[in-house]
């Protein structure tokens, strides 16, 4: 007559709490994920990522060929975004910021996050076509959907015009500096003369000192065409070739931080 029941942690991984994370355990487990970390060494060794390496090709074009396996990633930020929003709204002030656009916002739970708690606000939320087709249901869920527009595209083309603020939250260190320089260069000429943007990435702390960025670096080497974490001077200089004066770098409690910048 032995019972079983969860333990609080084994609670995370029920796909009906509030503080999921099963999502992203699946991502873990998927083998776009767990392949290439076998090939770590050759990472290392070489810089390049080990993704291409065992898939012949870059990780986001698996995706555009791997509906199943571009599900689980997509349903991965989704259940990691779950609290990392709730850090990023209580530890940035969006007050002041009429409309805010959130580039590859996946299915926008970070930007229904931040529009729950800015009433006034209205929101845009852009990716690729095959990423927003599930965003309509979120968003109506959020209570936010009459204040959200959804506009499908790719940002290494544009983004949408004339707004006062575009938000990316893992995006930038998806890339390498000269693309990502092309994507915050995009958002440089599309946004407002006084427009701002928010990058909410890890930043890696000076000096050998212990941070989860750190790990998310080998993740990024491992798994991206040349992605990586940035220090904060890393950071200055990109967004400076890029049209940008970095402003402040504002922590949350967890390891991700907004950086925020203004057009030069």
């Amino acid at each position: 007559n032995r019972k079983f029941r969860l333990t609080p942690l084994g609670r995370l991984l029920r796909t009906d709490s509030s503080q999921a994370l099963s999502g992203y355990a699946r991502f873990v487990g998927d083998q776009s994920t767990w392949r290439p970390w076998g090939e770590l060494r050759h990472s290392v060794r070489t810089g390049e990522p080990a993704f291409d390496r065992v898939f012949a090709m870059p990780i986001f074009e698996y995706f555009a060929k791997m509906p199943e396996s571009a599900a689980v990633f997509d349903a991965a930020m989704t259940s990691i975004s779950t609290w990392e929003s709730k850090a990023v709204v209580a530890g940035y002030d969006f007050s002041g910021i009429n409309t805010l656009v959130d580039v590859a916002g996946g299915h926008g739970l970070m930007l229904a996050t931040i529009l729950k708690a800015n009433r006034k606000m209205r929101g845009i939320l852009f990716d690729l076509p095959h990423v927003t087709a599930g965003a309509t249901a979120l968003l109506e869920s959020a209570g936010v959907a009459d204040r959200c527009e959804i506009v499908s595209g790719d940002f290494f083309a544009s983004v949408p015009q004339g707004s006062d603020a575009y938000i990316m939250k893992h995006i930038i260190h998806d890339w390498d500096d000269d693309r990502a320089s092309e994507i915050l260069q995009n958002c440089h000429h599309a946004m407002q003369r006084r427009g701002k943007v928010l990058i909410v990435d890890a930043v890696i702390p000076p000096g050998n000192r212990a941070h989860f960025g750190k790990l998310l670096d080998l993740e990024m080497l491992v798994l991206t065409p040349r992605g990586r974490e940035r220090t904060q001077a890393e950071f200055r200089a990109l967004l400076k070739r890029s049209g940008f004066r970095l402003r402040r770098v504002v922590p949350t409690e967890t390891h991700l931080s907004v950086v925020e910048a203004t057009r030069r």
